[in-house]
C-alpha cells in the first residue's frame, strides 16, 4: 500500500492545479488544442518512494507526474532534460519541467491534445486507469514451447 497524503502534499498538488490553471487561462485556452470542457485535476496522486506521484489532467493535456517531497532530488537537472526512472511496472522515461511555486517535476506524456475526451469524467477515468498502471508489476509470460507435438 501507499502511504498517505499529508497536508503538505494536499497543499502542493492544490498549488499544481492553481499554477496550471493560470497557465490555462493566461496562454493556453487561445490556442487550438486547448478543450474547453476540461479543467485542470489532479488525479490518484500517491507518496511513492521519495515523490508525490499521479496524474494531471489539463485542457490541453495529461501528464503522468513525478513530484519531489524532498528538495535535493532534482538538483543538477535541467528543465526538458530527459530522466529515466524504475517504476515497478519497468523504466518510464521522463521529461522535467517546471512551475512557479512548485520547482521541478518531472512529467511523462499519455495524451496531447485533449480532443479524444469529451467532459472530464472521461478523462479522470482515463488518469485513474493510467496511475494503477505505473505502479503494477508486469506478470511474467510462460513460455510456449515451439515445437509442441502430439
Amino acid at each position: 500500500m501507499y502511504d498517505p497524503l499529508t497536508p503538505a502534499d494536499r497543499d502542493v498538488l492544490e498549488s499544481v492545479v492553481t499554477e496550471f490553471t493560470r497557465i490555462g487561462e493566461d496562454t493556453m485556452r487561445h490556442i487550438g488544442l486547448y478543450q474547453h470542457g476540461l479543467q485542470v485535476e489532479s488525479v490518484g496522486f500517491r507518496r511513492w518512494e521519495d515523490w508525490l506521484a499521479g496524474v494531471v489532467v489539463t485542457p490541453w493535456f495529461m501528464n503522468f507526474m513525478l513530484i519531489p517531497t524532498r528538495p535535493d532530488q532534482l538538483n543538477g537537472v535541467q528543465v526538458t532534460e530527459k530522466r529515466t526512472i524504475e517504476m515497478p511496472r519497468g523504466d518510464v522515461v521522463f521529461t522535467v519541467g517546471e512551475l512557479d511555486g512548485i520547482g521541478l517535476y518531472l512529467a511523462a506524456s499519455l495524451y496531447s491534445p485533449m480532443g479524444r475526451f469529451a467532459n472530464q469524467s472521461v478523462a479522470v477515468t482515463t488518469a485513474f486507469a493510467a496511475v494503477d498502471k505505473y505502479f503494477k508489476v508486469p506478470e511474467a509470460e510462460e513460455p510456449t514451447p515451439c515445437n509442441d507435438r502430439a
